[in-house]
């Protein structure tokens, strides 16, 4: 089992597995119980539990790791130096760095971040120096690694810069075996807050050959240092997004350690988590079992998700609630209003408020899915107008429910909302010793949403949301080789559901316009909500991830298409797709994930112009 383990998830990542494994049982238990899932459905949630089980098997595998360094040196007076010493004249041909954050707020002028100015100087005889290495700023809880061929007894650190920051320093020996023992000689701050000895104090975490498993890659470097800041109280560099789901991620890093793993894993788990959520809602709108199913199947199986489950960025906590707010609105909206009791409806709609409030303290774009909930409950309340026009007698208490459902709504979607907003930056220190207010939270909206606006950046994966729904362009997120395995990470959706959503959401949208189906109305309005802000008004540099939460009603469009297929005789086609859907899950895997490969089979999966995998 130790050999399997360690094979499997480099025995680091067993037992968490195990634990992780062992509370979806638990999920799945309390889903058996609910008295939403009948008797007769209890085969599709042990289904339901199974496919979690195996999707928590993958998202989990290789992770991140469970060690890293963390305690970090600064400076403590201008032009600091720091002796250190090998014991005897050493060979070395690397220089390994790793920085994170300082004390920033001992800072009042900067912030405490980066190797600034660094420079190494190399002695034998402590008399004669030569400069072998100026520390570049590299990114933050990044490897950088100065290659070379020295060999020199002593190493002379001196720091230009007050604002510097430095977890640990290695130096590679020649035959690549480890890292060369190292002590201190001088150090005139080793009294201090940040002796020089922070230095070289976690040798045995540094890793000769690191990939994305062992670092922050792509916009890790943001979120993780805004999560870091939260969790140690430290003054923040945050004017990008808001900041609920990277408390999220610091309340993982102040439980677990500042480890990938940690600052990754509840990342994971709401991946894992969206897969019931799509389950419920496609059990709302179409009633089968099997539908859902394969709805929550091919969000297991699709690229996007599992990419982005996996790297410690905001997507996964905004579209989980994104989902769950949709579910509960959806539960309102196919009730029957006359039959219904008020206070279940009012619940519903509470419940669909809280997690849009919630949505949108993670991330912006649930603004986007705010408006499509409002225009599912405008057209919901029309569509009940309608029928209370029918028959008055019958709905003569219409217009009285419906008033009090709209003064609640107030409440529930606007100050609900709002307070959740404000609330979830009380943790954070956003201002320079300024206490938490509404007034800095709104001031910190404002920078965001200027920030957005004036943003002029171009990048070489940009794209545009035409490319995002042909998947023509792939935001490559990671490269590394280790030997001859080449790890690389890109991300864009699965090519079957993107190609075959094109026509699944026409067809929804016929059905909506012109057919008056309600199922397909709501599908489209989840689907436009998430994308049109995108085409109109988004105008500066976008990548394929933003179209995460469009390709979950993507899957819901094509299950709809599905669902008419099967009472059709072309529906023998859906086990075909869903085969050759599974088997491009598998075949690319080692590319949306950065399991490793061979830098041929990666150039191989490079099917379209706009691919590019390394």
């Amino acid at each position: 089992m130790e050999k399997l383990s360690l094979l499997l998830f480099s025995n680091s990542e067993f037992l968490t597995l195990l634990c992780f494994t062992f509370v979806i049982l638990i999920i799945g238990y309390f889903l058996y119980k609910l008295d939403y899932f009948k008797a007769e459905n209890h085969h599709s949630i042990l289904s339901l539990i199974l496919m979690m089980i195996i999707y928590s098997v993958i998202s989990f595998w290789k992770l991140g790791s469970t060690t890293f360094p963390t305690t970090t040196w600064q400076p403590t007076a201008e032009k600091q130096q720091i002796t250190f010493d090998f014991g005897k004249s050493e060979k070395f041909d690397a220089i390994y760095t790793i920085y994170g954050e300082g004390d920033t707020n001992s800072n009042p002028s900067a912030y405490q971040i980066g190797t600034n100015n660094i420079h190494l100087y190399a002695s034998n005889d402590l008399q004669e120096w030569t400069r072998i290495a100026i520390l570049k700023q590299g990114n933050i809880y990044t490897y950088a690694i100065e290659q070379g061929n020295w060999q020199y007894r002593y190493i002379k650190l001196v720091d230009l810069s007050e604002n510097s920051s430095l977890s640990e320093i290695g130096f590679r020996k020649e035959d690549h075996t480890g890292f060369l023992p190292i002590s201190i000689l001088r150090d005139k701050q080793k009294d201090g807050p940040y002796p020089g000895s922070l230095l070289i104090d976690e040798q045995d975490k540094l890793v000769l050959s690191p990939t994305y498993y062992d670092q922050a890659y792509f916009d890790e470097i943001y979120h993780v240092r805004n999560a870091w800041e939260i969790a140690n109280g430290q003054y923040m560099y945050a004017n990008v997004h808001p900041l609920l789901g990277t408390n999220i991620i610091a309340l993982s890093i102040h439980l677990f350690g500042m480890t990938p793993f940690a600052w990754r894993l509840p990342g994971a788990i709401a991946g894992v988590l969206m897969l019931p959520v799509l389950y419920g809602i496609l059990k709302l709108l179409l009633k089968r079992d099997e539908l859902s199913l394969i709805g929550s199947f091919l969000l297991a199986a699709d690229f996007m998700h599992i990419t982005t489950s996996r790297i410690a960025t905001l997507e996964p906590f905004s579209i989980l609630f994104i989902l769950c707010s949709f579910y509960w609105m959806l539960k309102y909206c196919m009730s029957n209003f006359y039959t219904l009791p008020m206070q279940k409806g009012i619940l519903y709609l509470l419940l669909s408020g809280i997690f849009m409030g919630i949505s949108i303290s993670a991330k912006w774009t649930g603004c986007y899915a705010a408006v499509g909930l409002a225009i599912m409950l405008f057209t919901n309340w029309i569509q009940r107008y309608l029928e209370y026009k029918k028959d008055k007698k019958a709905h003569s208490q219409f217009f009285q429910i419906l008033l009090k459902t709209m003064l609640l709504c107030v409440i529930f979607f606007i100050i609900i909302p709002i307070t959740i907003y404000c609330i979830s930056y009380i943790p954070d220190q956003i201002f320079r010793n300024e206490p938490w207010s509404i007034a800095n939270v709104w001031k910190q909206a404002q920078q965001m949403y200027f920030y957005h606006v004036n943003l002029n950046a171009t990048h070489p994966y940009q794209s545009t949301w035409f490319q995002w729904v042909f998947d023509l362009r792939p935001m490559w997120y990671y490269v590394g080789t280790v030997g001859n395995v080449f790890h690389t990470i890109s991300c864009f959706s699965n090519p079957l559901l993107t190609w075959a959503g094109v026509p699944a959401i026409l067809y929804t949208t016929y059905c909506a316009l012109f057919k008056k189906d309600t199922v397909a109305w709501y599908i489209v309005v989840g689907y436009f909500s998430g994308l049109l802000p995108w085409i109109i008004y988004v105008h500066r540099i976008v990548f394929a991830y933003h179209f995460y939460p469009t390709s979950l009603f993507t899957i819901i469009a094509i299950v709809y298409c599905i669902y008419h297929l099967k009472e059709h005789k072309y529906h023998f086609i859906v086990p075909v797709y869903l085969a050759l859907y599974l088997g491009l899950f598998i075949l690319f895997l080692p590319v949306t994930t950065g399991f490793g490969t061979t830098i041929q089979f990666a150039k191989f999966l490079a099917w379209l112009p706009g691919w590019y995998f390394g």
